[in-house]
This record gives C-alpha cells, sequence and structure tokens, in this order.
C-alpha cells in the first residue's frame, strides 16, 4: 500500500529538493571554500543566502524534472532510454547541464558520444581524459524524482537511478545515482532516516568507496552525535577532495549528504543547511538531501522562508520553453500519480490527467505561482475555509481597496531575461497560454465592507510590450460559487506573459468603513481548447541567444525585420508550444535559400520529431527524426525553387500528418507520436527564410 498523505510527500520531496537547491547555488564555486564559508555566515543559516526573484535554471533541477518523463513513458526504461532522453531533451551546448567540454565535463562528453552515434552503453575508455569526472557527483543529483514514483521499492529505485547515472558514469558514480534512488523511495516508509541510510545502503557495492564513506560517517555519528562540524572534520582528514581527481568527485559529497541526513534529526530545513554550510558542492548535496527528508517528513516542517520565495514555479532549461516553467504541485501530482500507476492501484480522482493547464489547490499550502501586483491590499494564502470542489481553494483578502487603487491576481505564463538575476543555463520559454484557448474558474466572494460591489475583469498581458487584452467586467453575489470563462483574444501576434484578473474598487471614499473589505476564493483555474494564433516575428526579441519564443537546437537564428534567418552546417530545430500539444494546423510561408525548409510538428525533444516540408533539392514530404538520424515516412518530386517563397502547412490529427504546400496536399503519412511541440527546422545543411508563423488557422 501507499504510504499516508503520499501526493503531499512527495510535494514536500519536490519543493525540497528545490529548496536545497537554491539554498547552496550561492556557495558552490570552488572559491567558496568551507573555511570562507564558515567565516561568512558562521556556523548556523536560517534562510536563502541571496534573495533571487526568480531563482533561475539549475542543472539539479533541470535533470530530475525532465529524466522522470522517461518513466512517464516506460514503465521499465532500460539504460538505453535514458541515454536518449540524454540528448532528447536537451538544446546542444545549451542549457540543462553542465557543458564544461569534452574531456572535462562528463555531461558533455557524453552528450557528444551519443549524438555521434557511439555504441550503447558507453565504455569507460570512451571517456578517457576525464581525470575521475565519471566517478563525480553528476551521477546521483538527477535521480531523486525515479525514488520518489516507487515509494518503498528500494531495490527497484535503485535499478532505475544506477541506469540513469550509468550514461554517463561508472563505479561509486553508479552506485551514487542506485543509493539517491533508493533513499528517496525508502524514505516513504522508513520510521527515522537512519534507517533510510542503511536501506539505500543496501542497494549499493559493498566494496566500493560509496559503503565505504557512508558506513564512516555512519560510526562517526554514533561515537559523535552532537556536532556535524566534527564529522566534516573527518571527512575533510579521510575522504577529502584531495584524495580524488575530477571537479566534483562523488565520494567527499557523498560523506555530506549522508551527514547532513543523520545530523537534521529528520529536520529538512536542517538538512539542506548543514549541506549547504559544510561546503563542496553545496546545492547537489543541499538538492539531494531536501528531496529525501521532504519525502521523509512531509510539507509541516518546511519552514515559510525557504518556501514562500518560489511561488511554486521552478525554472527549468531543458528543450520544452513551456515545461521549463515548471509548476510543482503540478509536478509532485504527475510523480505521484506515476507512482499509484506503477503499483498498480486505483489513481485517486484528484489526480489523474486533465486536459490543459489545471490548478486546483488541493495540496497544502500550494499557490500554482499565482501571484498579485500589489500585496499591501491583495494578499492570497492556500484555504480549507471554502472549495468549490475537493477541500481546499486559493483565499485572496483584499484589504481597504479604495476607487482608482487596481491591482491584479495572476499567473506567469512567459519569462523574459530582464527578471533573472542571472542567465545560469539559458532558460528560454514558450508561453503556456495562448490565443483561441479559454481561461476559466471559479468564484466565491465574502465581501465585508465598501459601498459597492468589487469590480472584476479577466485578462492576458503580453510580454515586453505589457499591452493588456480584456473580457468583460463581472461582479460577484456574496456566498455562491460562479464560473468565469474567458475565450483569449489576438492579441497582435504577440506573447502573452501573464493571464489572471484585473481587481477594481467602485466604492466611494468618505472614510475608513467605506473602503473594499473582505476576501474572495479561486478554485478550479483552467487553460484549454485549441490555440488559434499568428506569431508577428517583428515583435520577436534575443534572450540568451534565440528568438523568442522559440528554443533553437543548432544552426544560426536571427531576426530580419518581420522574418527569420536560418543557417546551419547541419539539420537544425526551433521549438515553440505546449509540450503535450494534441491536434494541430501549422503553416508558414518558407522561402528556401538552400538545402530545403520545414515545419515540425510532434516535437518530443531533439533526436524525436517529425519534419514536413521542403525536404531535399527536388523534393518534399515528411521525415522522423530519432536516434539514428532522419528516415523518410512519405516524400514526392517537387521541383521547388531557390529563392522562391512556398507556402507550407501541416496537419497533425491523430497519428496521421499530412503536408500542403501552397494549398495542394502532397504527402500524409501515420507518425509514432499523438502529441508534441511545434516549430521550424532545417533538415540539412541549408538557408531558408520563414515569415507568417500561424498555429490553428
Amino acid at each position: 500500500m501507499l504510504p499516508e498523505n503520499y501526493a503531499e510527500r512527495v510535494y514536500a520531496a519536490v519543493l525540497g529538493k528545490c529548496i536545497g537547491v537554491r539554498l547552496g547555488a550561492p556557495v558552490e564555486a570552488e572559491s567558496w571554500t568551507y573555511e570562507r564559508i564558515r567565516a561568512v555566515y558562521g556556523e548556523k543559516i536560517h534562510g536563502y543566502l541571496r534573495p533571487y526573484r526568480v531563482f533561475g535554471a539549475d542543472d539539479d533541477i533541470n535533470g530530475p524534472a525532465y529524466f522522470f518523463q522517461v518513466l512517464e513513458e516506460k514503465d521499465d526504461p532500460q539504460l538505453l532510454d535514458f541515454a536518449h532522453a540524454w540528448v532528447d531533451f536537451v538544446r546542444e551546448g545549451k542549457g540543462f547541464f553542465w557543458w564544461g567540454g569534452v574531456g572535462k565535463s562528463t555531461s558533455h562528453t557524453s552528450y557528444h558520444l551519443i549524438r555521434s552515434g557511439a555504441p550503447l552503453p558507453l565504455k569507460r575508455e570512451d571517456l578517457r581524459g576525464l581525470k575521475g569526472e565519471d566517478e563525480s557527483v553528476g551521477g546521483q543529483i538527477f535521480v531523486d524524482f525515479l525514488g520518489l514514483a516507487l515509494p518503498g521499492q528500494d531495490e527497484r529505485a535503485a535499478e532505475l537511478g544506477g541506469r540513469l547515472a550509468a550514461v554517463a558514469h561508472f563505479d561509486d558514480g553508479v552506485s551514487g545515482g542506485r543509493f539517491m534512488a533508493a533513499a528517496n523511495a525508502a524514505a516513504f516508509t522508513s520510521r527515522c532516516v537512519e534507517e533510510i541510510v542503511l536501506r539505500a545502503l543496501r542497494t549499493i557495492p559493498k566494496d566500493g568507496d560509496y559503503a565505504r564513506v557512508t558506513n564512516a560517517v555512519l560510526e562517526f555519528y554514533h561515537a559523535h552525535p552532537e556536532r556535524w562540524q566534527d564529522c566534516r572534520a573527518m571527512l575533510e582528514k579521510d575522504w577529502g577532495y584531495d584524495r580524488y581527481s575530477g571537479v566534483c568527485p562523488m565520494i567527499p559529497n557523498a560523506g555530506v549528504c549522508v551527514m547532513a541526513l543523520l545530523y537534521s534529526g529528520g529536520d529538512l530545513n536542517r538538512g539542506v543547511e548543514i549541506a549547504t554550510l559544510a561546503g563542496w558542492d553545496t546545492d547537489c548535496n543541499a538538492g539531494n538531501v531536501g528531496s529525501i527528508l521532504g519525502a521523509f517528513g512531509g510539507l509541516d516542517p518546511i519552514d515559510a522562508c525557504y518556501r514562500e520565495p518560489f511561488h511554486d514555479t521552478a525554472i527549468l532549461s531543458g528543450v520544452s520553453g513551456e515545461i521549463n516553467q515548471c509548476d510543482l504541485p503540478s509536478l509532485a501530482k504527475r510523480i505521484a500519480r506515476r507512482g499509484y500507476e506503477l503499483l498498480s492501484q486505483s489513481v485517486p480522482e484528484e489526480l489523474r490527467a486533465e486536459e490543459g493547464l489545471h490548478f486546483d489547490f488541493e495540496l497544502p499550502g500550494s499557490t500554482h505561482g499565482m501571484q498579485v501586483s500589489n500585496p499591501f491590499v491583495l494578499q492570497l494564502s492556500n484555504s480549507t475555509a471554502q472549495s468549490y470542489r475537493g477541500k481546499r481553494s486559493l483565499q485572496v483578502v483584499f484589504n481597504r481597496l479604495q476607487k482608482g487603487m487596481e491591482t491584479r491576481l495572476f499567473f506567469k505564463t512567459f519569462y523574459t531575461r530582464a527578471e533573472f538575476e542571472d542567465g545560469r543555463y539559458s532558460p528560454v520559454f514558450s508561453p503556456r497560454v495562448y490565443p483561441g484557448q479559454t481561461l476559466s474558474m471559479r468564484l466565491l466572494m465574502e465581501k465585508w465592507g465598501g459601498t459597492e460591489p468589487l469590480r472584476m475583469r479577466p485578462y492576458v498581458r503580453t510580454a515586453f510590450e505589457h499591452q493588456d487584452y480584456e473580457g468583460e467586467n463581472f461582479f460577484l453575489e456574496n456566498g455562491c460559487w460562479t464560473e468565469i470563462n474567458f475565450r483569449i483574444p489576438e492579441v497582435g501576434g504577440g506573447i502573452i506573459e501573464e493571464a489572471g484578473l484585473r481587481v477594481f474598487s467602485d466604492s466611494v471614499n468618505t472614510g475608513e468603513a467605506s473602503r473594499d473589505l473582505g476576501r474572495f476564493f479561486v478554485d478550479e483555474i483552467r487553460v484549454t481548447g485549441k490555440a488559434e494564433y499568428r506569431l508577428d516575428f517583428a515583435q520577436s526579441h534575443v534572450e540568451l541567444g534565440n528568438l523568442t519564443p522559440f528554443a533553437h537546437n543548432r544552426g544560426q537564428w536571427t531576426l530580419e525585420d518581420s522574418a527569420i534567418h536560418a543557417l546551419c552546417e547541419e539539420c537544425a530545430q526551433s521549438f515553440t508550444g505546449a509540450y503535450h500539444t494534441a491536434d494541430l494546423t501549422l503553416s508558414c510561408r518558407s522561402t528556401p535559400l538552400a538545402g530545403g525548409a520545414c515545419l515540425l510538428v510532434r516535437g518530443m525533444g531533439t533526436l524525436r520529431h517529425v519534419l514536413a516540408g521542403l525536404t531535399a533539392p527536388g523534393k518534399a514530404g515528411i521525415w522522423l527524426g530519432g536516434p539514428e538520424g532522419y528516415r523518410s515516412l512519405a516524400e514526392a518530386d517537387f521541383d521547388w525553387k531557390a529563392g522562391q517563397p512556398y507556402q507550407l502547412k501541416a496537419v497533425a490529427r491523430g497519428a496521421k500528418t499530412e503536408l500542403f504546400i501552397d494549398g495542394q496536399k502532397i504527402a500524409e503519412a501515420e507518425v509514432p507520436y499523438t502529441h508534441g511541440m511545434y516549430g521550424l527546422a532545417l533538415p540539412g545543411v541549408g538557408e531558408a527564410i520563414f515569415e507568417d508563423f500561424r498555429v490553428g488557422k
């Protein structure tokens, strides 16, 4: 049986992973030695070390979130599946993991070898020159969420964690993947933290350094349970960086993780603080510790100073600009849902998958990233006082709101570079909301003061121009739930960056008592339906080397007035749209200059996608991408001319894709994917111009 409050504990683990990474990130650099951390911060910390407005992408969060999708697709993914995902979810040379150079970074080296078609699994000699990096901490930082989906199944979780680690690591590097995945699984059914450690220890080789350092920390903890600092000194003396090669050796950092778990006493806050103060690879270690202790202790122990700054959102930097805006409660529900499925148990109603974006606020404390523009007059919180369905909703208190004081309740649907302090890992974004879709929600009002009803209006706002597009005014009656539906209009070819409600006071201000006072509840926020829109490339911006709202993989993509000019020495793709886009019509005017020009549909990743268009000189058709490269599914003779524009249209319905050129049907084919991102592509060495990009029209 699954443990009580399983979904809540998964949510706590996801939060714990993110909290640990954010806490440790400012002092992860090699120049932040243990001694310097102590000199600056002392022996105790509580709260983040840097006040990020939005914490940027980090490899420690990218990997767990994206690689969990492999387990969503397959019940028992093999090493080959993880190896292909190593490339599929990643834009070459951009984001996701450390691109430290072939021969220096195991992630970079493995990517290069897999992408180049090296036989899998990779052999140790394939990674020659890495000087120990193949037994680095990287082996354990991506596996957490695999264990969360296998509660109590230590060995099964260890097997999957080991397979993922083995994509780019060997020996103790693989032991780290096994240990951390098993520890996350064991955390749900263990009585104490030491039991978690002992259970995870049973899943790794007894004669390796990983087992030895774990036992050394256990023995020291039993003899000296008071001060973790003394244990850290033992690790420095007997297991320090000076004994290992590589940038981030596994064994010293494994010792810190075990130390932080044991000395935390099961307290997530204390565990991530110890892992950060202990130095070495601080964000990796604190992230691993935070996930395990979240699964063990649940939500209640997590302090608000660590939880609230996330706004329930993690930023990722994989190939999907939509997934890169990761809603943490929704991710936790996906993991928990998979946990039920893998145990062949009935999935609870509240965890079942639904179409489109859905915020239900059912996980305790969850806000799904909802924000207010003026927190002085609007304060939001998760509440059990009212709910439309389930037990919880979002409570919004309005406190002495007065005429002329407008404020907004909204969620982000797109981010710009200006919102981040740094551009680490180069996150890029596609909107989560589009014209043609419907924004709906349920609201209930409790108004206590003011001379007039509170007036509200649904809206979306565009990025860069900050132009609002609004629905009709509405007023809520006290005490009853009201459904609001807003079909999102065309936004002039721009990009929607936020969606929500504008809130207005019409009360006449004759004194304190006349100001609007009360609260309203929001539940069941959804964005559903098909996108129908056009992109005006003239409104695109260059953000972290990409043209918004695309994620480029290979090639050079530049703006020329209202067109995109693409050039590549090998095939190149540019992705946008929601990852789970189903039936789709996509069109664009394309001018091939050399080599062809294509639309991209059913984009599951940089390896797995479908191209439809001008595929080769004298040819047009539909190509399927895969680990071995492109293969033709349907092709016809088509005497296209370089420099001449063609109107390309792809229609994807279920498993069938059709290609039209200048209104004429050219080809159709059955494809293995029924959803995916979409965009533009060059099928090989070539150059092309793209204009008038439209979806659903």
